[in-house]
């Protein structure tokens, strides 16, 4: 098959936070491109992730959860995700079937429907852990189309399935294949992420660093990735935690420095992974007040442009 009869295109994941788009991207590229964690909003940029097939090549683009936090950096991170679906051939709607629909979701089903052209796959996650609340969104979507006149139903298929334990994604990138025009690729056929290094990099560290800290504090630290370095045997990493209060510095460095020492090991592992070599990575903790709201601060840590 030449790349002209391929079948290609942006498919663009949105969702409230924390349904778990970031694992369902990993899955269904097999590889690890966007940040995971427990905690809702880690997700800061549009990470693409390319499944190339021999038939197809999909570009998955894992966007921010949409909430309705005010404050700057979530401002951005709405916009963001909005914008992402601007130019998709398919969007895939994530929701978690183990919890109600809420306000966020409402205000995600009105987005959508006030978009032209958009084709909707609704994904219903987390299956493997029941299948309790699939009619509420089914019913909510249905009264959302009624209530936006839409002659036309955008939803072109509900599909349950599981991204933790793979179920039902053989079929999804089936219907997925079927809605793509044929067109030439967009990226190399052995390339699977256009995420630039320095932010894989510090997604990497910031995940480490979600996974080991308590709820409210990932959400006011930051990773920027100021030096990476090829020295032949080695790569050199060079990379500030930001955080906004002097006592959660001292809870990041932790006694007698074992917390970032931790951090800074397993982060390691997996850099290295990029790189195929070894790495040196270099972590230091820097106080920075309200750097959220600073438009230069968000600039330069990749969240605004």
């Amino acid at each position: 098959m030449t790349e002209k009869e391929l079948v290609s295109g942006f498919v663009v994941m949105v969702g409230r936070p924390n349904v778990g788009k970031s694992t369902l991207i990993n899955s269904l590229v097999n590889t690890k491109v966007s940040i995971v964690s427990k905690i809702p909003q880690t997700t800061r940029h549009l990470v693409r992730g390319i499944l190339n097939l021999d038939d197809a090549q999909i570009v998955f683009v894992d966007s921010p959860g949409i909430h309705s936090f005010k404050e700057r950096l979530a401002q951005h991170l709405n916009v963001l995700a909005r914008k992402s679906t601007v130019d998709a051939e398919l969007i895939l709607y994530v929701v978690d079937v183990t919890r109600l629909p809420g306000l966020e979701e409402e205000r995600i089903m009105e987005y959508l429907l006030s978009q032209r052209k958009l084709t909707i796959i609704m994904v219903f996650n987390k299956v493997d852990l029941g299948k309790r609340c699939v009619n509420d969104y089914m019913d909510l979507w249905k009264k959302k189309v009624k209530d936006a006149g839409k002659s036309r139903d955008p939803m072109i298929y509900y599909m349950p399935v599981s991204a933790r334990t793979g179920k039902n994604l053989d079929v999804l990138i089936k219907v997925i294949k079927e809605n793509l025009p044929k067109q030439f690729p967009f990226y190399d056929r052995d390339c699977v992420t256009d995420f630039p290094d320095k932010f894989r990099v510090a997604d990497i560290i910031r995940e480490k660093l979600c996974w080991g800290l308590k709820q409210e504090m990932p959400h006011s630290l930051a990773v920027d990735v100021v030096e990476i370095e090829d020295k032949g045997s080695l790569v050199y990493v060079g990379a500030y935690i930001y955080v906004i209060r002097t006592s959660q510095k001292k809870i990041i460095i932790g006694k007698r420095g074992i917390f970032i020492k931790n951090i800074g090991e397993m982060s390691r592992k997996e850099i290295e992974g990029i790189f195929g070599k070894k790495v040196y990575l270099d972590l230091w903790v820097k106080v920075m007040a309200d750097w959220q709201k600073k438009a230069r601060i968000l600039k330069e840590l990749g969240y605004e442009s």
